[in-house]
């Protein structure tokens, strides 16, 4: 689409909203960016928006926003069933999401990642190996900035690297990803998508418009990932824990490798990488399986990946205590990526967890902090049902805290020299903090006043 002079709808204020009314409105479109909530942005944001000529309307939303629309463009925490969505269909007003913007002004190729978890740890990486590589790798989406304005700035030489929720696939129709990686599915969002059936559907929007010229990596051992194969039309490359491959990657014996059509190269020993845990091996095995396929060299993704501690809020060292450790990690919105952090340690673990509910099952983690922990403290709107699940599940040393401070200093006191203290919430953020980020820095903070007072 030509944006000049065009009358584009940008809704929802968030990231992805001001990102699109930005650019949009850089393309030369008359933009309106609207938020049915009353939403005071930041000076320097909404400064930038009003020189490039965007209106700003908060604090209401209704059907005279439509009035000479040519485009809406919806951010993904907006439901695409609200009813100024429902009147726009109506009226057959075209609606896309800001990831179809974001392919539309792209001039490079673009490599996308998407799964329940571990969507940033491998977006950080697979940007950092591609650095290494062109100099001209830009990255947004779930992360960082928003993807239609790295889209925007990225040169045709480049590469657009986008990590994506399945709130942002949701709304799909024309993105096209040269290379995707699908790294596992469990339940989470069932709230906006209802059944993991809808849920996964989104996630495979990633590979929706490839063709046999793009890369697709597969989990191989996800079997809901894996079943995907029979929608993919570009070329399958597995990943794997548990058996070899054809054409991808997998891991063996403490190496892992990188393969293509049969013939394999060992990349890099697990005792050379920093970052803990098997769901991390999952991360790096998919980086290795699309940047081999894409021709970068063994040296180059070993150099990378030896170097590579990790990304913040995702299993982040904070500090050492009287030998107790402390990690934080808050980006664990969900029941699986605890599961995940939880296998990742062999000493007792003191476990912080709860917050925003996404009432999704907790059986199968119960029964784990059951044999993993030595206590788990719960905090937040969540801590009713998690109490009640974890004392059916038999765990035993369970306490209730009432503030970020108070849970640092209790696990503490509970702690022995060699035990750890983690924060992975299996919730949202948005009961006590705006984003997980902030719930992290105030965990992170309240550990570094226990250090300084000795």
């Amino acid at each position: 689409m030509e944006y000049r002079d065009k009358h584009i709808l940008v809704l929802g204020a968030g990231t992805s909203g001001i990102g699109a009314a930005h650019i949009a409105a850089m393309l030369g479109a008359h933009v309106i960016l609207n938020d049915y909530a009353s939403i005071k942005l930041e000076a320097d944001i909404e400064t930038q928006l009003l020189n490039a000529g965007v209106t700003i309307i908060t604090g209401s939303q209704d059907n005279n926003l439509l009035c000479d629309i040519d485009q809406i463009i919806v951010s993904p925490g907006i439901s695409l069933s609200i009813p100024i969505l429902v009147e726009a269909r109506r009226r057959h007003i075209p609606i896309i999401g800001e990831v179809d913007l974001a392919y539309h002004i792209s001039k490079a190729p673009i490599l996308g990642v998407t799964g329940t978890n571990g969507k940033t740890t491998t977006t950080t990486l697979l940007a950092d190996i591609m650095k290494a590589v062109n100099p001209h790798v830009y990255v947004g989406g779930n992360i960082g900035k928003s993807l239609s304005e790295a889209a925007y700035r990225v040169p045709s030489d480049g590469y657009l690297i986008a990590e994506l929720s399945s709130y942002q696939l949701e709304s799909v129709e024309e993105f096209r990803a040269h290379g995707a990686i699908v790294l596992n599915v469990t339940p989470d969002h069932l709230a906006r998508h209802k059944t993991l059936e809808a849920y996964a559907k989104a996630k495979a929007n990633i590979f929706k418009n490839q063709d046999n010229h793009d890369y697709l990596v597969l989990n191989a051992d996800d079997m809901i990932v894996k079943a995907m194969e029979d929608e993919a039309d570009g070329i399958i490359l597995y990943i794997s824990q548990k058996q070899k491959v054809y054409n991808g990657a997998y891991y063996a014996n403490g190496v892992c490798y990188a393969v293509s059509n049969g013939i394999e190269e060992a990349i890099i020993d697990v005792s050379h990488i920093l970052i803990p845990g098997a769901h991390n091996i999952e991360n790096i095995l998919s980086v290795i399986a699309l940047t081999y396929a894409l021709g970068v060299t063994k040296d180059i993704l070993y150099n990378v990946i030896s170097q590579f501690s990790g990304v913040e809020h995702r299993l982040e060292k904070v500090a050492v205590i009287h030998e107790v450790t402390y990690y934080n990690d808050s980006k664990a919105t969900n029941v699986d990526s605890v599961i995940k952090a939880l296998q990742s340690f062999t000493a007792p673990v003191i476990l912080l967890a709860g917050g925003h509910d996404k009432m999704t099952p907790l059986h199968d983690l119960m029964d784990l902090i059951k044999c993993k922990t030595k206590a788990l403290l719960l905090m937040g709107e969540a801590a009713d049902r998690f109490e009640q699940s974890a004392r059916e599940a038999g765990v035993l040393s369970i306490y209730r805290v009432n503030s970020m401070r108070e849970a640092v200093e209790l696990g503490q006191k509970l702690a022995v020299p060699n035990d750890v203290v983690l924060l992975s919430p299996a919730c949202s953020s948005f009961d006590w903090y705006s984003c997980f980020e902030e719930r992290g820095d105030d965990f992170k903070r309240e550990v570094m006043r226990l250090a300084q007072q000795g």
